[in-house]
């Protein structure tokens, strides 16, 4: 790297005042980065088959898919990056401001922001991109044997999109992208969602460890409800985080810690409440691991480990109407059966309870009464994204499963405490269990399943040494 001249360095201590030019000269010089060693890495070969079939979807066009930028969490602090889904998906890159173009050929190429590397006056200037502040940059060649795909400075991105006019391109994550290409109105965002519904074998092979480190968490949380019940919502999300952040990325979501009333708010992450000793706690969380596949699962506990009767009659029904709903799946059914399926169990189920009668139900069917205390649907695709390929969600629900599909299943009753048409002893009372499954030629695959589902199995798994030891 060629050091800066006077009149270049006094430029760029505009941005800091009170810094000298000897000190920043200082600060720059006399660093000796040790270079890293580049190897082709395993998701790269399902990625250019990706992007080959993507070219092939869309021959003759320019594609343009970035993987967005950090969000400003206050001032001058960001949130923590996570590149957009589709990025990943085709790339599986890290770096923020990237951007990967598919030529009218076929042939793809990654733009990539060259942070600057120690040396750089700009390592210590910049503190959002500098090596000083984010770490020393990998190297362009190595990042292309890595990634298995030719790499340029994102600053030849403008040049290269000029020449190509017309684009088709991913747009909301990155600015300087939308300003360079018109809309296309979503087709590419729903193109790529299509083609992401059916998992490779590579893709199911990290949804399963996903799922297992997600069942090993749970766990964790199973033992730590005894201490919930002195410390709260937020200590049973503590542990979870813990794990999620040891095993994976993180959480794929907000974690929903909900005790008491809370389990009968659909999203409750406030995660702040109480957990009481007769409480039904249910907790909707999910790891996301490696090359950021997420996992989805909702368990709902007594918090002492016994369910009350009024408690275990509504879990026994959310449990039917999963049992059902699962004994379904298998390529040709839709989303949209499963979900008629396990109304229509919870209906019946409500109107033993008392829940549902004549006179709340009036003129309606039952399956649209059951709305006001399931209001969800019984599931959704899973990988990526928790909501996978949400640009065709509404298409998705009724076209055909797959082999290859992964959704979730996630039955639940919500009895709000402020609800005058739930019978007083039952308000207050929220259920949901949710599973992740693969769909095989067969039927499916519950990669969830080593978590206990029945209130039987529950009450044994909560009771047993292993799940208290941590207690």
């Amino acid at each position: 790297m060629t050091e800066p001249t006077d009149a270049e360095l006094d430029a760029l201590l505009t941005q800091r005042p009170g810094m000298s030019r000897e000190q920043l000269r200082l600060l720059i010089r006399h660093w000796h980065p040790q270079p890293p060693t580049a190897e082709p890495w395993q998701g790269a070969a399902p990625r250019a088959r990706r992007r080959a079939a993507l070219a092939a979807a869309l021959p003759g066009e320019w594609l343009v898919v970035p993987s967005g930028r950090p969000q400003p969490r206050c001032n001058d602090l960001l949130y923590p990056f996570r590149p957009g889904s589709d990025f990943t998906w085709l790339v599986g890159d890290d770096e923020p401001g990237s951007v990967l173009v598919v030529d009218p050929s076929g042939a793809s190429t990654l733009y990539r922001d060259e942070r600057p590397a120690l040396g750089d006056p700009l390592s210590l200037l910049d503190a959002h991109r500098g090596a000083f502040w984010d770490g020393q940059p990998s190297p362009s060649p190595d990042v292309a044997i890595t990634l298995g795909l030719p790499v340029l400075p994102l600053s030849r991105l403008p040049e290269a999109l000029r020449a190509a006019g017309r684009a088709r391109a991913i747009h909301g994550l990155d600015d300087d992208v939308d300003a360079m290409i018109t809309a296309d109105g979503g087709e590419l965002a729903r193109i790529i969602a299509r083609m992401r519904l059916v998992k490779d074998e590579h893709e199911l092979a990290l949804l399963r460890q996903t799922a297992a480190d997600t069942v090993t968490a749970f766990g964790a949380l199973a033992a730590a409800l005894p201490a919930a019940t002195t410390s709260g919502e937020a200590h049973l999300e503590g542990v979870f985080l813990q794990y999620a952040r040891t095993l994976g990325h993180g959480a794929a979501y907000n974690p929903v810690v909900g005790a008491g009333e809370h389990a009968t708010v659909l999203h409750w992450m406030r995660n702040d409440g109480r957990v009481r000793d007769g409480d039904l706690v249910l907790i909707d969380a999910g790891i996301e691991g490696r090359e950021r596949y997420a996992a989805d699962v909702t368990r709902t506990f007594p918090a002492s480990g016994v369910f009350t009767p009024e408690q275990r009659a509504v879990y026994d029904l959310v449990y039917a109407a999963q049992e059902t709903a699962l004994a379904l799946v298998r390529p040709g059914v839709t989303l949209r059966d499963l979900h008629a399926a396990a109304v229509k169990v919870i209906g019946a189920g409500l109107r033993r309870l008392g829940v549902l009668t004549d006179r709340v139900a009036g003129e309606l069917p039952d399956e649209q009464v059951v709305m006001r205390w399931m209001p969800h649907g019984i599931g959704h695709m899973l990988g990526i994204d928790v909501h996978d390929c949400l640009a065709v969600a509404a298409e998705a629900a009724t076209t055909p499963l797959e082999a290859g599909h992964v959704i979730t299943v996630e039955p639940g009753v919500y009895l709000s405490p402020h609800d005058a048409l739930v019978p007083a002893h039952l308000r207050g009372i929220g259920v949901r269990i949710e599973d992740d499954i693969i769909v095989t030629p067969e039927g499916h695959d519950n990669l969830t399943a080593a978590l206990p589902r029945s209130s039987d199995a529950v009450e044994r798994w909560l009771a047993s040494r292993e799940t208290r030891s941590a207690a």
